[in-house]
């Protein structure tokens, strides 16, 4: 009975480690992380969802973003040059928005070194999110 015991828990460690890389490799576990202003001036792109550049200037260009519909569909590209602002203050910035592109307001993940944004597509209750990593 105990080796048996020992299989089960070993198993069970097994399933969990493997739930925790999928979580994380699937974005499930979102990390909050604060930027600064200068943080975020650069290049911001991922795969196919368009790129977005923001100047210290407080400019945007952005190029072929993603447009989604309320299934989280893609549906269009988005293009232009805009304003982009941070709240709730430049040294400790938890989200962005920008004047182009309609859409929910960006907030930051990911790591100092390899900071990520997202913002949520298409219906809230559905979780899907459009991600970007500064490059």
């Amino acid at each position: 009975m105990p080796d048996e015991r020992g299989r089960v828990a070993a198993g069970l460690r097994g399933v969990v480690l493997a739930v925790a890389v999928l979580a994380t490799a699937t974005g499930c576990m979102w990390q909050q992380q604060t930027l600064t202003r200068a943080d975020i001036v650069g290049t911001w792109t991922e795969g196919d969802t368009g790129t977005v550049l923001f100047k210290d200037d407080g400019t945007v260009v952005v190029t072929d973003l993603a447009e989604f519909n309320n299934d989280g569909d893609k549906v269009s590209e988005c293009s232009g040059t805009g304003e982009w602002g941070v709240y709730p203050d430049e040294k400790e910035a938890e989200q962005l928005w920008t004047t182009v592109c309609d859409g929910n307001p960006w907030e930051f993940g990911g790591s100092k070194e390899h900071p990520t944004m997202r913002r949520s597509v298409g219906d809230p209750d559905n979780g899907d999110a459009q991600t970007l990593s500064r490059k």
